[in-house]
C-alpha cells in the first residue's frame, strides 16, 4: 500500500543517517535505541517530520488524514507523533520496514498504528 510505504519512508529517512538507500537490521535497531532513549533527539526528529508533512501536497494530506482519523489541521503533528512514538517503542519493527517495500505484504499493522490503535 502506497500510504503505508510513505509512513515507513519517514521512519527510514531519519534512520538513514549514513545516506544509504537501505539500512541493515542493526542500523535500524540502533536508530530505535537512540530515538527511544533520547527525548531531545526524538523531539528534534518529530519537529523535522512535522515540517516535512505540512509541506506535502494538500491532496495527499487530506487522504492520509482521513485514513488516520485526524483533522487536516492536526495531521502533521498527529502523523509524526504516532509514527515516531511507535518507532521508538519498537511497535514498528525491522520486519515491518522490510515488508513495506512489497506491494503484496500485509501493511495493516502500520495502518492501525497510524490510526492510533
Amino acid at each position: 500500500m502506497n500510504i503505508a510505504r510513505r509512513y515507513l519512508a519517514a521512519v527510514i529517512g531519519a534512520a538513514m543517517l549514513t545516506g544509504c538507500t537501505t539500512i541493515s537490521e542493526n542500523e535500524y535497531k540502533n536508530a530505535q535505541a537512540i530515538i527511544g532513549g533520547s527525548p531531545a533527539i526524538k523531539r528534534s526528529v518529530i519537529t523535522g517530520c512535522i515540517a516535512r508533512q505540512a509541506a506535502r501536497p494538500l491532496v495527499e494530506r487530506k487522504s492520509e488524514s482521513t485514513i488516520m482519523n485526524a483533522s487536516l489541521a492536526s495531521f502533521p503533528t498527529t502523523f509524526c507523533n504516532r509514527l515516531w512514538n511507535a518507532f521508538a517503542k519498537g511497535r514498528i519493527t525491522y520486519a515491518d520496514y522490510q515488508d513495506l517495500s512489497s506491494s503484496t505484504a500485509d501493511h495493516s499493522k502500520v495502518i492501525k498504528i497510524m490510526q492510533g490503535r
